[in-house]
Parts: C-alpha cells; structure tokens; sequence
C-alpha cells in the first residue's frame, strides 16, 4: 500500500544567491564620467504588505507567499549598493550627497494558465532622490517583467525573474540623463 503526500509550503522564501537575472536582463552599463559620489540615506518601504509575491507550490498548486531570506529593506540596500558600484556610481557612507529610496512596489509571481508553459513575472517601482551640495534631483522608475516559458516548474523562474526586474530598474536609472547631470 502507497501513500502519497501533498509538499506543500506555507512560505517560499528567495535565497540571496538565487537572486541573478537572466542572461538576456542582466546588461550593466558602465560610467565613464567622474561624478560626485553618494551616500544611500535611506530606505523607505512604502508597500502595504509584507510578501512580495505568490507562488504555486505542492501537487495541487496552493497559493504561497514568496518572501526574502532578509528583510527588504535590507535586500534592496545590498542589491543597489552593488548594482552601483557594478556600475561605476560612486558610493562613500560620508557623502554629503544623499539618496533616499522609497520602495512603492517590488511583487514577483508564478504565473500558471491553461495551455500555455509556466512562467513568471515581476513588478517593481521605485522612488529617488537626490538632496545635497546644491543639488536636488527627484525620479521615480519602474519596470515589469514576465519570463519566457519552458516545461520546467514556474516557481524556478521567481528568482531570476526578480533580479531582472531589479537589474532593469537600474539600467533606466543610470541613463536617466538628469539623474546622472545631478551628480557632475
């Protein structure tokens, strides 16, 4: 006699070194002129929940909460930190440049429809700014994003899928022509 038991999770929580994007979103661009460096001041999670997406886990595809294995506050300072200095954005904790962030969404989720490969998809939306020396920069950037689709399980995208989305954020920040003349 055989039993069979549903694995289901009550949580699906992201690992730090499962957060990379896909090769296709994972462009960094570097510059090249000399700017001022920053301080990042402050984050603010502006978000009026607490997960930050939904996966579809165990046999019969139960709703899961998708969670960090640190506070987000905390993933998106490490992450923009070294997606700066990837870059060549100058980052010094003494900075009297300052950048606050406010986090208004960061949401990824396995999408499952009827006839078509799991995939997953993402939205993040993010608010800058700028005060110090006689400057005062504001923007706000977001992006989405879904993955392509194969026959393996969409809960496997949710990382990458993130970290594209994240990648993508700061690639339109970085051209921003008047982010970058901010900091000259």
């Amino acid at each position: 006699m055989t039993f069979l038991f549903s694995c289901s999770v009550s949580n699906y929580t992201l690992k730090q070194n499962t957060l990379l994007p896909y090769k296709e979103f994972a462009e960094v661009t570097k510059i090249v002129e000399e700017l001022k460096p920053i301080k990042i001041n402050s984050i603010k999670d502006k978000r009026d929940r607490v997960s930050i997406g939904k996966a579809y886990t165990g046999v019969k595809y139960n709703e899961t909460p998708i969670s960090l294995s640190i506070p987000v506050k905390q993933y998106v300072y490490d992450y923009l930190l070294s997606a700066f200095e990837m870059r060549n954005l100058p980052i010094d904790a003494e900075s009297p440049i300052a950048m606050d962030i406010e986090i208004n969404h960061i949401w990824v989720e396995e999408v499952i429809e009827q006839y078509k490969p799991e995939r997953a998809k993402c939205k993040v939306d993010f608010s800058f700014s700028i005060v110090g020396e006689n400057r005062k920069w504001l923007g706000n950037f977001w992006t989405e994003l879904t993955s392509a689709g194969d026959l393996s399980d969409g809960t496997e995208r949710i990382a990458p899928t993130l970290a594209s989305c994240m990648n993508n954020l700061v690639e339109k920040l970085i051209s921003d022509k008047k982010f970058i003349d901010t900091l000259k």
